[in-house]
């Protein structure tokens, strides 16, 4: 019935499993519109919104509809005159952002999209406290219950509140983790430990947090990203992702209850 229902609803194209064995389906949508019938589909059936082509993957028992993040509409544009600023939908290709200087993604995969970008390890694999150099200045994103919210700057050189009930619950939240014990021999060392990225949220001085850097390699699991601020500036330096004696994934896993409590958006392993 939701397969049937999606094709109907859709413009672009859909596929699911014959068999009903997996409870899976597929769609490349064909205009934005697509993107938010799907969704208000899945929150009414319970099926859960994945991103294809990322590490999230479904919870077992329940139905996944996989989306991918390829839009055609999708565009990039400069937000001011000197071209520092540009917003990028989730849906263009790393190679638009390359043609036009940002350094952050310049050895990225051009085929991939900024979704796909953001969400992989690569795009979130920064020192630890330095998630600026992946070069998000703000994230657009549509979160479990159906909120769209912009995260961007938290300190003083915020220029816009919060405008979810949902995400203003969500905040003081992330931020108790983000100063809990298990994390404070976190700050010392070069490579962050944990799979989502808390330091977002205590960057290294004189940085101010910056809760778009939350989704730096989220895999998909955080929420659904939707537009994307970029930085020309900042250039890229990379790390690994060493394994500390401390076992983080109980953090992790409270990040994820905290902005998917339900599972809508699947999970990643620990």
């Amino acid at each position: 019935m939701f397969c049937a229902r999606l094709a109907r609803t859709c413009q672009g194209r859909v596929r699911w499993d014959e068999s009903q064995e997996t409870m899976q389906a597929w769609l490349e949508p064909a205009r934005e519109g697509d993107l938010t019938h799907a969704f208000a589909l899945c929150r009414e059936f319970g099926v859960q919104y994945l991103l294809a082509d990322a590490e999230v993957r479904p919870l077992v028992g329940r139905g996944a509809l996989w989306v991918s993040s390829q839009a055609p509409w999708a565009n990039v544009v400069a937000v001011d005159a000197e071209q520092t600023i540009w917003r990028a939908d989730a849906g263009s290709l790393v190679s638009v952002l390359q043609g036009v200087g940002i350094q952050a993604v310049i050895q990225a995969d051009p085929q991939q999209t900024v979704a796909q970008w953001v969400a992989s390890r690569r795009g979130g694999g920064w020192p630890a406290g330095q998630c600026h150099l992946s070069g998000v200045l703000q994230i657009q994103a549509l979160l479990a219950d159906g909120t769209s919210e912009v995260f961007g700057p938290f300190g003083a050189s915020a220029q816009a509140p919060l405008r979810s009930l949902t995400t203003q619950r969500m905040i003081p939240k992330l931020f108790e983790l983000a100063y809990s014990v298990p994390l404070e021999s976190s700050t010392s060392v070069e490579d962050w430990p944990l799979r989502y990225r808390l330091d977002a949220l205590r960057p290294t001085a004189p940085l101010e947090p910056n809760l778009a850097w939350l989704f730096n390699g989220h895999g998909g699991a955080l929420g659904w990203v939707q537009t994307v601020w970029f930085v020309s500036s900042e250039s890229p330096t990379h790390t690994s992702v060493k394994v500390l004696p401390i076992d983080f994934a109980p953090i992790d896993r409270a990040v994820k209850q905290i902005l998917d409590p339900t599972g809508v958006f699947g999970s990643i392993p620990d």
